[in-house]
């Protein structure tokens, strides 16, 4: 069999990295084992393709290989259309296998910068060149043939390959998303294919903290706070809650929203020092301290459109979604979460494989009355604490940067009625191999949906409750025992937590090979990964 000039090509300048770009990681190992497993294809050529017949499937392999076709249904690139590129690479001739060149990404340079800024908008085209500015701009790595690039803010992974149209992106999108233009943007600028100070000139300026009034009242937080620590904590007055929640009033008035959240969060932990809580420690409290501290010395040394990108934003912003096809896995109450307290809701959409979240949050310092209604966003006939383990259709959805769906009059949701979890979410949605946790889903800083989390352990070992720290523990463990601990302080907030891990510890005893899926939010805390709980599901039926 002859392999066609221009496939040939196309399959010797295929490496790892851009068959991982085409689909992912863990469907080219797939195909790798297929192929180690399966007898040899027939294949023939047929004008510019090659036909390969094997395990029942036909793939039709053409250049560019991500217009390959195979007979089974999936819909993307699938795992026998991989293994029939891989074994056509080693049916070519010594000459054509030597590794290829570096790509110089012609293809990535021609796109106009302008073209991908007008898709981007002021607002993101603006917060991409702050980034850049202030050195916290998206990690790229470049292979012979691919081009990596991570957005945490978005947060999305983004493939670079050429043809540009295969290209691959974490949110799933079919089209040319806005992770791709910005990825590939800050890919232009990076490598001198786009010009930064004529892409600023595409940004209008924006509103934003007076310079001059922000920087005296980071010097006011400064001069508290360097007080504070020469005092020391042991001889540090009551009052000081008072004085850090005057601190948190000035950000507010200033136009400073992140500095805010940083002294609400620092007033909360002072509180329950000085409340003698059990659950208040001594490294949390300096954690924040020091949060706050730097980011007002940041600002206070920073320009006006640095002061800009660091003060936040009071609001996020919502871009639209189009349809979601949501499934209610779980929620949890927050008290006092940097100064806010309420209810989020945590969803999983169908369609992209991935995680939503819904906050229902008010100021708690503002708000101090009895417990609100719970949350019915979007016209459903019920509050979401109801249609729990539900699905729903919700139509014009609007999402932030970080997953959160908006509550707008313009979302409208049809309830579609309950489901159990596992006949909803695919089986690859559980974690049932913990290695991985530690890298990818337990990033400090990243957003809550970057941090979620299903894991199916091989057992759990329910721990003595520790008097001393007043923490329930229960330590999960995969099948060649990696550990994941959940772990919660005993405090008011929490008591509901508590007392279902102390029922579910009593069952676990009763029955200790029972299966479990523990739905949480993972963070690292010393030597140990750890998950925080939000649902435990007792009954995990996997979908067929």
């Amino acid at each position: 069999m002859t392999i066609p000039d221009a496939l040939a090509a196309a399959l010797a300048a295929a490496d790892d990295d851009y068959l991982t770009g085409l689909c992912n990681k863990g469907t080219v190992n797939r195909a790798k084992k297929d192929l180690a497993a399966m007898d040899a294809p027939e294949a023939r050529a047929e004008g510019n393709e090659v036909e390969v017949r094997f395990s029942g499937v036909v793939c039709r392999i053409r250049a560019p290989l991500g217009e390959s076709a195979c007979s089974c249904p999936s819909a993307g690139v699938c795992r026998h259309r991989i293994a029939a590129i891989l074994w056509l690479k080693t049916q070519l001739a010594p000459a054509a296998e030597k590794p290829p060149a570096a790509s110089a990404f012609s293809q990535l340079r021609a796109v106009s910068p302008e073209k991908l800024a007008r898709q981007l908008g002021p607002k993101r085209l603006g917060d991409l060149l702050a980034r850049r500015a202030s050195g916290s701009g998206p990690a790229i790595a470049q292979s012979a043939t691919t081009v990596t690039v991570e957005l945490p803010w978005a947060p999305a992974t983004v493939r670079l390959l050429e043809p540009l149209e295969h290209s691959t992106c974490t949110c799933r999108s079919e089209g040319f998303c806005v992770h791709k233009a910005e990825a590939l943007l800050a890919w232009q600028l990076e490598n001198g294919a786009a010009d930064a100070a004529a892409l600023r000139a595409l940004c209008p300026e924006e509103d934003g903290p007076d310079p001059d009034a922000a920087r005296r009242v980071c010097a006011e937080v400064r001069r508290t706070l360097t007080g504070q620590l020469e005092t020391g904590l042991s001889r540090l007055p009551p009052e000081t809650c008072e004085t850090v929640e005057r601190l948190a009033s000035l950000a507010h008035t200033a136009g400073l929203p992140a500095l805010e959240r940083a002294l609400r969060a620092l007033h909360e932990e002072y509180a329950a020092c000085f409340a003698r809580s059990a659950a208040f420690r001594d490294g949390e409290l300096l954690r924040r301290f020091a949060r706050a501290f730097h980011l007002a010395g940041a600002m206070e040394r920073a320009d006006a459109p640095l002061i800009r990108a660091l003060a936040g934003k009071f609001r996020d912003e919502y871009l639209p979604a189009g349809r979601l096809e949501l499934y209610l896995l779980g929620f949890r109450d927050v008290s006092g979460q940097s100064g806010y307290s309420g209810t989020i809701y945590y969803f999983w959409e169908r369609a992209a494989h991935r995680f939503y979240t819904y906050s229902d949050l008010r100021p708690a310092f503002y708000e101090k009355s009895a417990r609100r209604a719970d949350a019915a966003p979007w016209g459903l006939p019920c509050t979401l604490r109801q249609a729990w383990k539900n699905a729903l259709d919700l139509t014009n959805a609007r999402v932030n940067a970080v997953g959160g769906l908006s509550s707008t009059a313009q979302c409208s949701a049809a309830l579609l009625g309950a489901q159990e979890p596992g006949g909803v979410l695919p089986p690859d949605a559980l974690c049932t191999d913990f290695s991985a946790l530690l890298a990818e889903r337990s990033v400090p800083g990243a957003p809550e949906t970057g941090r979620l989390a299903l894991l199916l352990p091989a057992r759990c070992e329910p721990q003595e409750f520790d008097r001393v720290s007043q923490t329930f523990s229960l330590r999960l463990l995969d099948g060649v025992g990696r550990d994941v601990w959940v772990e919660v302080r005993y405090k008011k907030e929490e008591q509901a937590v508590v007392r279902t891990l102390e029922r579910l510890a009593k069952r676990l005893a009763r029955r200790p090979g029972e299966t479990l899926v523990f739905f949480g939010l993972l963070y690292r805390a010393g030597d140990r990964l750890r998950l925080y709980p939000i649902e435990v599901f007792t009954q995990w039926e996997a979908k067929t």
